[in-house]
């Protein structure tokens, strides 16, 4: 019995980049999967080229986003995923490539044990100088646990797991910070469950942009600096009540949060932070964190 595949594309003005990835999955050896293609709103002609998939293959589907429905792929991701119908679920960005084998391999990988989710890897396929390549930390060689992941000492993509569909539907990604995306995913996922795989293998390739690392790019310093802070903090917020979050993590969290805090004197609204770090140290007296806070 093969198992029905549902991949998730957001797409957003790709119209000169999305053929290239539909075409990798037109010859997938795997052959039995849906394709729902979400758009976000484009301004170019994506919602023809997309259509023009549709017609000629019925497992390409198109989504509209709807008006009243936050921007976003993140947003995109998460209408996807409700409308999956397939047992796994595979994440994908609609500027990059599947090779021929990627959802034969990771179905094997996912299927072979009792596992809800299996992770593989990606390369850039337009980087022949492999300019800041893609650091997996020690996925390989560590347990994947939720503090490793948490914690940093582990790491993956967007486009490397494949994952259950019933627990990729019992959690979502964050529609409020667009920087956090996989971090916040990924830590709501493995705090969910840690019955996962890792395989060295390559599946998918990444396109390389000039802007593939600037985290808030087009804004200033200081805004980037604040959008790292809530990268940590909303994460936090969103998981914090998670009974599987460990006491180590919980203080890698707040401890990021802090050290951003002190390194860039941001004058926020820092009542709610003040609140969990006071509370997490148990300090004796407010005064104590507001002088660590000081600026």
């Amino acid at each position: 019995m093969t198992h029905l595949i549902s991949i998730i594309i957001p797409n957003f003005n790709r119209a000169t980049l999305i053929e290239e990835t539909l075409d990798s999955i037109l010859v997938q050896t795997y052959q039995n999967w849906e394709c729902i293609i979400v758009d976000d709103g484009s301004t170019d002609h994506s919602a023809e080229v997309i259509q023009n998939y549709v017609e000629k293959d019925s497992r390409f589907k198109l989504i509209q986003r709807s008006p009243n429905y936050p921007k976003g792929a993140n947003a995109c991701r998460n209408i996807g995923i409700q409308k999956a119908v397939g047992q796994y679920i595979i994440l994908f960005d609609s500027d990059d490539l599947m090779t021929p084998n990627h959802i034969q391999e990771k179905t094997a990988i996912v299927t072979s044990g009792d596992f809800d989710f299996a992770i593989t890897k990606t390369e850039y396929f337009n980087n022949p100088e492999n300019y800041n390549s893609i650091n997996y930390r020690n996925l390989f060689e560590l347990p994947i646990s939720a503090d490793h992941f948490i914690q940093k000492e582990i790491n993956w993509l967007t486009l490397d797991p494949i994952i259950k569909t019933d627990v990729a539907k019992s959690i979502c990604f964050t529609e409020k910070n667009q920087s956090a995306e996989e971090y916040n995913y990924f830590t709501k996922l493995i705090l969910t469950t840690e019955k996962a795989i890792a395989k060295d293998i390559v599946l998918s390739l990444r396109r390389y942009h000039d802007d593939s690392f600037q985290f808030g790019k087009n804004i200033d310093e200081k805004q980037r600096q604040i959008n790292y802070f809530y990268y940590y903090w909303d994460s936090y917020l969103e998981i914090k009540d998670y009974s599987s979050l460990s006491k180590s993590s919980k203080s890698f969290l707040l401890e990021q949060c802090y050290i951003i805090l002190i390194n860039n004197k941001f004058h926020l609204d820092l009542s709610k932070f003040i609140f969990e770090y006071f509370s997490f140290h148990k300090f004796k007296s407010l005064k104590k964190i507001f002088n660590l806070l000081r600026f």
